[in-house]
């Protein structure tokens, strides 16, 4: 999230702050006087501003690969912009995040939901023809060309392989 210090927006944002530098002096043994900013470093653990802002922009990433107009609407940014009390949507926190990173629209790949049922759809056609033989009994070398052997009768074809060797 966009955390403006000194803001309205800001504020209820750091009220963990003291929290997690508690619980770091807490767990590393540190004395009370200690930085904050030393003991992140030494648990290797973020503040959690750069947490916030980073898991923020993840989701929104997450989200925008289905719903990019309706998390970065720009119409109503203007409004926002206008009342810097209000505290605007999360697309419009954590755009300028993202053009920082250089995250652009066109990087993100859209998806959408299949309008044919799954019922309907052509089920996948799985050969066990390699199933048959017994690996303790069979060499590798048999394998290999039955193998082969198969990959030349489905040219053409997507291969999709699977680990399965153990059965139960």
């Amino acid at each position: 999230m966009a955390v403006v210090y000194g803001s309205a927006r800001g504020s209820y944002l750091r009220m963990l702050d003291p929290i997690q530098n508690h619980a770091l002096r807490l767990c590393l043994g540190a004395y009370g006087t200690s930085p904050s900013s030393s003991l992140s470093v030494l648990a290797n653990e973020p503040p959690l501003y750069i947490r916030r802002k980073r898991l923020s922009m993840q989701y929104c990433i997450k989200l925008s690969s289905t719903a990019y107009s309706g998390v970065f609407a720009g119409k109503f940014k203007s409004a926002f912009d206008r009342k810097p009390n209000q505290i605007p949507p999360l697309g419009i926190q954590v755009q300028p995040d993202l053009h920082a990173i250089g995250c652009k629209q066109k990087d993100t790949v859209q998806s959408s939901i299949s309008t044919t049922p799954p019922w309907l759809l052509d089920h996948p056609r799985v050969n066990f023809d390699l199933h048959h033989f017994r690996k303790e009994d069979t060499p590798p070398e048999i394998y290999r060309s039955r193998f082969h052997e198969l990959c030349s009768y489905y040219n053409g074809f997507h291969r999709l392989y699977m680990y399965g060797s153990k059965i139960r």
